[in-house]
């Protein structure tokens, strides 16, 4: 856990990358996000803000891809919630896990349709840090439709437990793509 000094740090860092997708400032996404990594290397947020910003830079990068490292498989697999919200979403796998996130496969059975369920880890996480998660989850929703970011659903929270519920993207982790950051 950073100290409470990086961890400021780290809360403005991430503020400033919020305001960089509102913006459509994928250069200063990146390297806010980066800088937050530098300091917290297994910080979700950041993780998620630099994978909005490489979708976006898809359609940029012409460049051959750089060698980026596969991401380490999780040591073991949560239990998978059996469904949120009274029933609306079923789980079907779990697809990966972060600093501050659990995802899951889920189908929403109101819409019938795929979707991504992240599941917040609450551990550890005051107030500031689930306004965070809010901020987060609201930014990327304003963006509405845009083709570089995953839509966000829903946003929620199903007997404590807060969720964020977006479109589920088939075809792996970003990091896995070798696309230059």
């Amino acid at each position: 856990m950073p100290s409470e000094r990086v961890q400021r740090q780290i809360d403005r860092l991430l503020d400033e990358a919020e305001a960089a997708i509102a913006r459509l400032d994928w250069q200063a996404v990146r390297e806010r996000s980066n800088a937050v990594l530098a300091l917290d290397p297994q910080n979700a947020d950041a993780r998620t803000f630099l994978d909005a910003a490489v979708r976006a830079g898809m359609e940029q990068a012409s460049a051959s891809p750089a060698a980026v490292p596969a991401a380490a498989p999780a040591a073991q697999t949560p239990p998978l919630p059996a469904s949120l919200t009274g029933g609306r979403y079923t789980v079907r796998h779990f697809l990966g896990e972060g600093g501050r996130k659990r995802v899951y496969l889920a189908h929403d059975e109101r819409l019938d349709r795929d979707v991504a369920v992240a599941i917040i880890k609450t551990e550890g996480l005051d107030a500031q840090g689930l306004a965070r998660v809010r901020r987060e989850a609201q930014a990327m929703g304003r963006l509405g439709d845009h083709p570089n970011i995953v839509t966000i659903h829903d946003v929620g929270d199903d007997n404590g437990q807060p969720y964020i519920i977006s479109q589920y993207m088939a075809g792996g982790a970003v990091d896995g793509l070798g696309l230059p950051l």
